[in-house]
């Protein structure tokens, strides 16, 4: 056994705690056909110090093209022996931030090339491309995005863009850097960037590897994917697809993303789902034991504040969304159909444009800042507004604003991290540490 491939590092991130990263590369010596759970532990902590802060660093420009770097990432990632390494934290709207690493891997006589790429969530504008499901607003390639429109209706375009992106991305590096040796890949990512994880991993598993020249074996591809939005109509799409089970997805059942679109609607994903333990599966006895256990990994993650879960589990998020279904059956809906925000006819893609994405889709500009303003306003006014405002805009305004006070809007006096807790990272890290395999909830 070689030694390199164990070994233990302490990653500071900035703005935030740290992350014990222990790490044991013999496990990619395991066929991806089962799932793992160390595994999965550590595609987690990779996705998670991928929320490293983003700094401008010349130095990294010169090297690979990309201005900016996150410091504790690339400690990480030079103290694990990744020799080459594309780290690329910012991305325009229809793209995807993410990292790229290499690595020489020796397991038994067999030397390998492992590439690890983490894609992580949503960068400011790609917030839009989330609630776009059909690509009408794309700005990248002249407004055509990456995936074009073959897919239109069944797949999630902005997602399925990030996966064209990222496929782009990752097929160039290999190109650049391989030695010859057989190739080992890890895909992960989280929110945003689990879909694109998702739908990146099926194209490689059903294609073989990224095109004639990067032919990778089933058995040495594993994806691990967490907080994975639905992003496909069951009903247009093979869901079940054999050769798909591989791709592990690990949802947390008060997370209002991985909902998103909802499986009430025929919504979907590929792969095999796991979920994570809260208050609704366990008696109230075990999840007081296992909350315990899982803040105390959450406070080294996040050391400025204790974890804030929903109160009544995920009860609050299954009304909303029951009320979302209900609502908005389908894509042509969400696009067209006829509701009412503060007295003026809005569609649902118009609701989530105006209110949540432009909240949380960045301050670049005083222009950026006066629209934020405008959204706050709108989506307080909103969530009480019972004569103005249809009930499944009131009712999603009203769950935005008392679970998580988006934008500073209530100044955290409601409840203002509940939202926030039940999707970030750390807390499905968090879980993962604190919970044994035979835990974890399997969904499909």
């Amino acid at each position: 056994m070689n030694k390199e491939n164990k070994g233990s590092i302490l990653v500071q991130l900035e703005n935030k705690g740290a992350v014990r990263f222990d790490y044991d590369l013999t496990l990619f010596g395991k066929p991806s056909g089962t799932y793992d759970h160390e595994m999965c532990r550590l595609a987690c902590k990779f996705s998670t110090v991928g929320y490293d802060r983003i700094t401008e660093d010349p130095a990294s420009e010169a090297e690979t093209g990309f201005l900016h770097t996150q410091k504790g990432l690339k400690t990480l990632l030079d103290g694990m022996g990744f020799t080459r390494q594309e780290i690329c934290p910012t991305a325009a709207r229809d793209e995807q931030t993410y990292f790229i690493a290499l690595r020489p891997l020796t397991l038994g006589d067999t030397k390998y090339d492992l590439y690890v790429t983490a894609l992580i969530g949503s960068y400011k504008k790609a917030w839009f491309s989330d609630f776009d499901p059909l690509g009408l607003d794309r700005v990248c390639n002249g407004g055509a995005g990456y995936a074009g429109d073959t897919e239109a209706g069944a797949v999630h375009l902005g997602f399925a863009d990030a996966r064209d992106f990222m496929y782009a991305r990752i097929r160039d590096f290999i190109l650049r850097t391989r030695s010859g040796r057989p190739i080992k890949l890890l895909i992960t990512g989280h929110s945003r960037g689990a879909a694109a994880a998702n739908l990146l991993g099926a194209k490689i598993l059903t294609e073989g590897g990224l095109g004639d020249e990067i032919p990778i074996l089933p058995d040495d591809v594993f994806i691990y994917a967490f907080a994975t939005p639905n992003y496909a109509d069951r009903k247009k799409v093979k869901l079940r697809d054999p050769r798909l089970k591989r791709i592990y997805n690990v949802v947390f059942p008060e997370d209002f993303v991985t909902e998103v679109f909802p499986k009430a609607s025929g919504f979907g994903k590929f792969g095999t789902v796991y979920a994570l333990m809260g208050a609704d599966n366990l008696s109230k006895a075990d999840y007081a034991r296992e909350k315990a256990v899982m803040t105390r990994f959450f406070m080294d993650y996040r050391t400025s504040r204790p974890y804030a879960p929903f109160k009544e589990g995920s009860r609050a998020v299954r009304k909303v969304i029951a009320v979302l279904a209900q609502n908005v059956p389908d894509i042509e809906t969400f696009y067209t159909g006829d509701f009412r925000l503060c007295f003026k006819r809005c569609t649902p893609f118009e609701y989530f444009r105006s209110t949540l994405c432009t909240i949380v889709g960045g301050n670049d500009s005083p222009e950026d800042q006066a629209n934020i303003d405008r959204a706050t306003k709108l989506l307080l006014a909103s969530a009480f507004d019972g004569a103005g405002t249809s009930r499944v805009f009131r009712k999603m305004s009203a769950f935005f604003v008392f679970k998580q006070g988006l934008a500073g809007a209530t100044g955290g006096k409601f409840g203002a991290e509940n939202f926030n807790d039940a999707h970030i990272c750390e807390t499905y890290l968090a879980y993962l540490m604190s919970m044994r395999e035979d835990q974890l909830i399997k969904e499909q």
